[in-house]
């Protein structure tokens, strides 16, 4: 696969509360994941149980191109989502990150002339 043909993505991660985590999980998946799933620009989602020290919560968004990572962060439908955080970052979830993943263009090799 060439590097053009990835397509970036958003990974976040959390750190969620063991006793909050099934009422949190019921929520991502019946109220947030649908309205991620709106944003411009986003066309898949993934979950993931993670096991790395201080987080026990992941998800993976993959974009349609490079164009839409601006376009999908400043979108109206974004930071509706966004806001959707505020009662369990208050609460039940900590340490939460995001970051985004795109591919490099071919880099060009360093040639040395004598």
């Amino acid at each position: 696969m060439s590097v053009r043909s990835w397509r970036p993505l958003i990974v976040v991660r959390a750190q969620v509360e063991p006793d909050a985590l099934p009422r949190f999980l019921r929520w991502y998946e019946r109220v947030h994941l649908p309205h991620v799933l709106s944003i411009p620009g986003i066309v898949r989602a993934y979950r993931a149980d993670c096991h790395r020290r201080g987080v026990n919560w992941a998800a993976v968004y993959e974009l349609r191109d490079e164009a839409a990572i601006q376009e999908a962060f400043q979108s109206p439908q974004a930071q509706a989502v966004r806001q959707e955080w505020e009662p369990w970052l208050e609460t039940n979830v900590h340490e939460v990150s995001v970051e985004v993943y795109a591919g490099l263009p071919p880099i060009l090799a360093y040639h040395q002339w004598n």
